[in-house]
């Protein structure tokens, strides 16, 4: 007799960003890595961004995107996953915060999850005040919500990083 699977698939939205070694093609490199894990499925990707950096001004702009996945993998599983992505990619790392990257992958949101250990923070703890993190969450869901932060539609009115510009990929 075949063993009844359950259902525990959530709705986890991660932050792709980079601004090194042609930012778009790292971000889609990104994607298609994720996009290839097992038990991620029904991927939904937004659309790019570029925005300024938000630490040291003198490095290149940034190129943002969301990525939509269902998943049933526990928050730290996830956050092992994309380490390892993102340390395949050449990501080092830097004593220098908001320092340039080849590629971040951040947890934004995993279902209604509220979760914190030392490593990791489910919703991301800065999400409602990134333009380049809420624009591609709206672009997936017009009406995603934030727990303990709110709607990004709502959040997105006042928000502290919002120079950002939708770019056109080919």
């Amino acid at each position: 007799m075949k063993k009844k699977e359950t259902n525990n698939k959530k709705d986890l939205y991660i932050g792709i960003g980079s601004n090194l070694n042609n930012p778009i093609n790292q971000v889609e490199k990104a994607i298609k890595s994720i996009s290839q894990l097992d038990n991620f499925n029904d991927m939904k990707i937004s659309s790019f961004y570029e925005s300024p950096p938000m630490g040291p001004s003198n490095q290149n702009n940034y190129i943002n995107c969301a990525a939509m996945f269902k998943s049933g993998e526990s928050p730290e599983d996830i956050l092992l996953l994309l380490k390892d992505i993102e340390s395949s990619m050449g990501r080092k790392k830097s004593s220098v915060r908001w320092s340039e990257r080849i590629i971040d992958l951040d947890i934004i949101i995993y279902g209604d999850l509220i979760y914190q250990s030392d490593l990791l923070t489910i919703p991301h703890i800065n999400a409602y005040e990134r333009a380049f993190v809420l624009l591609p969450l709206i672009d997936i869901n017009p009406d995603i919500y934030i727990p303990k932060q709110g709607y990004a539609k709502d959040l997105i009115k006042d928000c502290l990083y919002n120079y950002i510009k939708k770019i056109e990929r080919k």
